[in-house]
């Protein structure tokens, strides 16, 4: 088999993908191969692509899709060079529709998020080969530089913020039945606990007449929408929370806060790599989770890995795979006196040494990285092989 494996990068917020990407390549020398990053907003991108597919790549993949649909001519490229691509999707289908429909027998979809492949499922409906990915979370190499008790960050939220009343302004120019729909679904969505909220959303819309699933445009539009402004109260539900603490919030877009009466220090968004060495100087990494009920989200894995501990709202996978884990502080981000919880546990005195190591054993245990590049080469043999038997179509 080829010896190289390509991942591809775009434009992201604070180079968390050349940060996580990187990474992962770097620990596939193990599995004789080598990994290759390449920034496709680089010019010159394909000069370094060109020599690697001429001595042989057995496998590319991106986040989100990045990579997916380059083209080589009239066609797509992986189709071209009969090289197996891996979609690796962590998103809502909501947010790029398109990456999760395309037209290739060599792009498969990688899913992080079995709530994701479902929606696909039911409502894109993707001839593509799909599978669900395993969760894959990097040691990190500061853990255990600094004793949990002498940590000097007790409570640190790393999360862009948005105001979610300026999103709903913004519904006012939607035309009427869409504007009633959304209202309706973002507010029935700020009642539930974290999960996937595409349900509700076809259900406000058909409650408003709007029987959209032969309409998917428009119906992942206001998906969208909703998705955005639901994530945009809970993470502001947990920021405001904070501020009455000597907590760290880091990340653009909390302006709408304001910092009355606040303790908490709030300071700009911080390049990818120096999250490691944040969270291993932290006691307690706050996280919020976005819309979906099947897997855990990076932070709290990260957090863990860390060799701290993690609160963050719950949805059904913490909900059953967390329950006994001290170091797991699960919230229901709906909860009136979510300030007094998140409080209760900021001033709990207790050295929570030995929980932020069980937590640590839990990352090890659950999310090895290399069950994730595993489960790429087995998918990438999975696109080989299906061609192969192309001749068995239906």
């Amino acid at each position: 088999m080829a010896g190289h494996v390509v991942t591809f990068i775009g434009e992201n917020e604070n180079g968390i993908l050349a940060e996580l990407n990187g990474a992962f390549m770097r620990r596939l020398e193990p599995m004789g191969l080598q990994g290759h990053v390449i920034d496709l907003h680089q010019p010159g991108w394909t000069d370094r692509l060109l020599p690697l597919a001429r001595d042989g790549i057995a496998l590319a993949w991106g986040s989100a899709g990045i990579g997916a649909t380059l083209s080589a001519g009239e066609g797509n490229l992986w189709d071209m060079l009969q090289v197996p691509f891996i979609s690796v999707l962590a998103d809502t289908p909501c947010q790029l529709p398109a990456n999760h429909l395309v037209a290739s027998r060599w792009v498969a979809n990688g899913y992080m998020m079995e709530d994701w492949l479902a929606v696909q499922r039911r409502l894109i409906r993707s001839p593509q080969i799909s599978a669900l990915l395993p969760f894959g979370v990097l040691p990190n190499p500061f853990r255990e530089r600094t004793p949990w008790s002498r940590r000097p960050h007790r409570m640190v939220f790393v999360k862009t913020g948005e105001d979610p009343a300026r999103r709903r302004a913004e519904w006012e120019g939607w035309p009427a039945p869409l504007r009633r729909a959304l209202n309706d679904a973002a507010a029935e969505a700020a009642r539930r606990p974290t999960g996937d909220i595409t349900d509700l959303v076809i259900e406000a819309a058909r409650a408003n007449g709007l029987h959209l699933e032969e309409r998917l445009e428009i119906l992942f539009a206001l998906a969208f929408q909703v998705d955005m402004h639901t994530r945009a109260l809970r993470s502001n539900a947990f920021a405001r929370a904070l501020l009455p603490l000597d907590a760290l919030i880091i990340g653009r877009g909390w302006d709408h806060l304001g910092d009355a009466g606040a303790r908490a220090t709030l300071r700009p968004a911080v390049h990818a790599a120096e999250l490691p060495a944040l969270y291993a100087d932290t006691q307690i990494v706050v996280s919020t989770t976005p819309n979906f009920g099947g897997g855990v989200h990076e932070r709290v894995a990260g957090g863990f890995a860390a060799r701290a501990c993690v609160a963050s709202d719950s949805n059904a996978y913490t909900r059953a795979h967390f329950a006994e884990l001290s170091a797991f502080h699960g919230l229901e981000w709906t909860a009136p006196d979510l300030t007094e919880r998140m409080a209760a546990i900021f001033h709990d005195s207790a050295d929570r040494d030995a929980d932020a190591a069980a937590a640590l054993a839990v990352a090890e245990r659950d999310f090895p990285p290399e069950a994730f590049l595993r489960a790429l080469v087995e998918l990438a043999d999975l696109v080989r092989a299906g061609n192969r038997l192309e001749r068995f179509a239906a």
